[in-house]
């Protein structure tokens, strides 16, 4: 019993430090739900026409945030894929129920870039929907990180990419933080958002209610091995290891010590 106790002390202590390292992590790249709190709009960004426009006078009704960076050449462009593929696909319209805003978290990307990256995104919508409903912002670095901090989404710049996680932020038209949506996968590894889930996620920030989400699964955008991944993954696949083992052990003890107390049993009754 004391080698299970310390065996139980032993993977308290794996958890604890494997909590640590990733909230460690999670304090440079991650996000930080703030539910229920509010975004600046106050703020201005460069439209793809090269227009300042007033985050205010975008956001006048339900709004999808999607922080990326347009030369992308991880989940970002994937991500918008996605998103232009479930316009089409849920009942609600574009323009008319809700809005999306794609906000470059890279201050060196351009009007320029924004739109060649809307006019690619658009083509992909099989129907036809307002030009403003979709829009593709560009700020400086003060501007963007004011709003990627007020909504909780921590990036990080290594060499010419952007460390990041993936995820659509609803906002109702008051600016209010009403849920983080972060997309699955389907059978083929792609990126999936449901169509439920989205219009769901747009109701919700219609009605100004703050709704968590219980994955908190983040996917990281990089072009290159960030240098802890590594060490990420063997810290988990360890403790998942050491886990079995653990379970192991203890049917193994279960099973051994049943014959042991039987044979007791029988001394006992013979004398």
């Amino acid at each position: 019993m004391k080698r299970f106790i310390t065996y139980g002390l032993i993977i308290l202590c794996l958890v604890f430090a494997q909590t640590q390292f990733a909230a460690e992590i999670n304090s440079h790249v991650g996000v930080e739900k703030k539910l229920g709190e509010t975004v600046p709009l106050n703020l201005y960004f460069n439209d793809s026409n090269g227009q300042k426009v007033l985050l205010k006078d975008l956001v006048t009704k339900p709004t999808v945030i999607d922080f990326a960076y347009y030369k992308c050449t991880g989940i970002c462009t994937p991500l918008m894929t996605e998103i232009a593929d479930v316009v089409g696909k849920v009942d609600l319209k574009p323009g008319k129920d809700y809005n999306i805003l794609t906000v470059s978290i890279n201050p060196a990307e351009t009007s320029a870039d924004a739109e060649n990256k809307k006019k690619e995104m658009f083509a992909l919508i099989n129907e036809k929907v307002p030009d403003a409903s979709w829009r593709f912002l560009t700020g400086d670095s003060v501007t963007i990180k004011a709003l990627t901090d007020a909504a909780g989404f921590h990036f990080e710049k290594q060499g010419n990419t952007f460390l990041h996680t993936g995820l659509l932020i609803f906002i109702s038209k008051e600016g209010k933080i009403c849920r983080y949506l972060e997309p699955g996968y389907d059978t083929q590894g792609n990126f999936q958002i449901l169509p439920l889930d989205f219009k769901m996620s747009v109701i919700d920030a219609a009605r100004g209610q703050a709704i968590p989400v219980i994955d908190q699964v983040l996917r990281f955008c990089f072009a290159f091995q960030p240098k802890n991944e590594m060490l990420v993954n063997y810290l988990f696949a360890g403790i998942g290891v050491f886990m079995l083992l653990m379970v192991g052990a203890f049917i193994k003890f279960v099973l051994l010590k049943r014959p042991k107390d039987n044979f007791v049993l029988k001394t006992n009754k013979m004398k």
